[in-house]
């Protein structure tokens, strides 16, 4: 996704590019609103930007390694978390075990619902959470040195689905995160 794909919001481009043009970049940023108004592809082309070796003055390049990572979701310093099912049959139980299918929906339709989501993994009728368990694994991921880039992102989709436990485990890093680490939070519920 691109800033240029995104209809509207042209004011927060501009906000979100300059902030990576002047070098300050917050560490948590949270894109709120209700659903379908645009928050995860903004979300995606601002991560983009920020790991572009090639930045234009509106855009990523589209053609550096980094940004041909990221048209196939597999960039190796941003990481995603969003809400699963535990799948104990499949030993599914947290997002990295469903990532392959994340990186197809989202390839498929990067303006997703949860319902679209759910469906695409199967548990139209199931109890969805980011769980306890997953908090663990989002400190291991941005303890981690990068890999090519100067940031890691965390993009967390629709926090406020998040479990409590996993929630307080990780209110002091988002408070005091590690260096060059930024979390973009997409939420419909920001109040939640």
């Amino acid at each position: 996704m691109f800033f240029k794909d995104i209809i509207g919001q042209d004011e927060v481009k501009k906000r979100l590019i300059h902030s990576v043009k002047s070098g300050q970049i917050a560490h948590a940023q949270l894109f709120c609103g209700p659903e379908g108004i645009g928050k995860l592809p903004l979300a995606l082309a601002y991560a983009r930007y920020i790991q572009c070796t090639n930045k234009g003055e509106e855009d990523a390049c589209g053609v550096c390694p980094s940004c041909k990572q990221f048209s196939s979701v597999m960039h190796p310093d941003i990481h995603f978390v969003f809400p699963i099912y535990k799948n104990e049959k499949k030993k599914k139980r947290l997002c990295d075990d469903y990532i392959d299918e994340w990186r197809k929906c989202l390839s498929e339709n990067q303006y997703l619902s949860l319902e679209q989501w759910l469906s695409y993994i199967d548990a139209e009728n199931s109890q969805v959470s980011i769980y306890a368990d997953e908090s663990r694994e989002i400190i291991r991921k941005i303890s981690l040195k990068t890999y090519e880039s100067d940031y890691k992102i965390m993009i967390i989709w629709l926090p406020e689905l998040m479990n409590p436990v996993c929630a307080n485990k990780l209110l002091k890093i988002l408070e005091e995160p590690y260096e060059k680490t930024v979390f973009l939070l997409v939420s419909n519920q920001p109040d939640k």
